[in-house]
């Protein structure tokens, strides 16, 4: 058909097609039409000689790319950059483009983008496709039987989640795009915005004073002879004071190494540290209050006593690092989290939750730091530079906490 461009042929009774490339070569592409009539087969080769005639026009590819080859292809990307990383022996925290824990993030949700249209060809994803998945994630759990569902996931998904997960989707298509998988055709330009800002629970002070005054009692309940539950309870003592201190993110905490705490003098003469850390909006320093140092110290003596308890306990897995992690667990491997073991000690203390039922969690140290510092009338710029966010972030979701104590007496006249 069309003077050789199409051939129409059968194998085993199943009719095929072959479609000229027309590059000036003996290049042809080959598709089963399933199906066993001559006129449906006809009709289906001349369908996919028009489609190839079309993407030709349109500078696609001759043969469709599927979302599940774009995503393929970019975690495959994503898992070089982090393991060229694990390789290099400069500082990984601060030299790595991606890192373990968006590895794991991006992993776990293209699993929902499979699902949903990872057979569907790149270039057909639009704006419709975006927007039809929000209601499809929302009944996603809803639709499975309760006994399948994975054991942490939320039956309903936050507006953030899927605000996160529709960027990564337009990621993934840009990403296809500038391989020229989508040919000429527009990116889609719809976005999905979350109705609710979800602003997790900033401790109160009385919270933190019971916090801190708690802590000594809960490590010496451990006897010395259990070394590892000691040292979990003492590196969570100092972990929880240095976050509340810093206003570091969780991760940027737990990806820090020994060569990223600096020790400097302040203008007033006083000894301190700087962190150099790289979170979700690069690299930055980040300068704690100078309240925290005998904490840092802790971490830092504590480190130098590891490889001495080491010796005198079995080691479970191999040390994952080359340069020492700042926060490590007893067998020198880096902290992956320490939410459970917090949780757990709050439920002791009974304040899992403030008065309006939100749970706190170690973000909630971030919270209290930006909290805190509003109420000291630290310039928010200077907050927000510390905290790696943004002016609009620290008003957003901070500043509402913070407006009774900061403003009381200049409200007041």
């Amino acid at each position: 058909m069309e003077d050789g461009k199409v051939l129409l042929y059968s194998r085993n009774g199943i009719f095929y097609a072959r479609v000229y490339k027309g590059e000036g070569t003996r290049k042809y592409i080959h598709r089963s039409l399933k199906t066993r009539q001559l006129a449906d087969a006809r009709k289906s080769a001349m369908k996919f000689y028009y489609e190839i005639e079309f993407r030709k026009d349109e500078d696609l590819p001759l043969q469709q790319t599927t979302f599940n080859d774009v995503i393929d292809e970019y975690v495959r990307l994503r898992q070089l950059q982090y393991d060229r990383a694990q390789l290099d022996k400069i500082n990984t925290s601060r030299q790595e483009q991606t890192s373990i824990y968006m590895l794991r993030q991006i992993k776990r949700v293209v699993k929902f983008w499979r699902e949903y249209c990872g057979k569907k060809a790149v270039d057909k994803i639009d704006n419709a496709v975006l927007k039809d998945y929000v209601a499809w994630r929302k009944d996603y759990y809803h639709r499975m039987d309760e006994k399948d569902r994975p054991k942490n996931s939320r039956l309903n998904p936050a507006d953030k989640t899927i605000e996160w997960e529709v960027t990564l989707a337009k990621t993934l298509l840009k990403f296809a795009d500038e391989r020229g998988y989508r040919g000429r055709i527009a990116l889609p330009t719809w976005r999905f915005k979350s109705e609710k800002r979800v602003v997790r629970p900033a401790f109160t002070s009385p919270d933190m004073a019971q916090i801190y005054k708690s802590f000594r009692a809960w490590i010496r309940a451990v006897p010395l002879r259990d070394q590892e539950r000691r040292w979990n309870r003492e590196m969570l003592r100092d972990y929880v004071h240095i976050l509340a201190k810093s206003g570091m993110r969780v991760g940027e905490a737990n990806n820090l190494h020994e060569s990223d705490v600096i020790e400097f003098k302040d203008d007033l003469g006083r000894p301190n540290y700087q962190f150099n850390v790289k979170g979700k909006t690069g690299s930055r320093v980040v300068i704690p209050r100078v309240s925290s140092r005998n904490f840092i110290l802790h971490v830092i003596q504590r480190n130098k006593m590891q490889p001495h308890y080491t010796g005198q306990i079995k080691v479970k897995r191999k040390v994952d690092n080359k340069d020492k992690w700042f926060f490590r667990m007893l067998d020198g491997n880096q902290v992956i989290t320490l939410i459970d073991q917090f949780q757990a000690f709050l439920k002791d203390l009974g304040i899992e939750k403030n008065r309006y039922g939100e749970v706190y969690t170690l973000y909630s140290l971030r919270h209290f730091y930006a909290v805190r510092m509003l109420q000291k009338n630290v310039p928010v710029w200077d907050i927000a530079r510390n905290m790696g966010t943004s002016v609009q972030n620290i008003e957003m979701y901070y500043g509402r906490s913070a407006t009774p104590s900061v403003k009381a007496t200049v409200l007041g006249g």
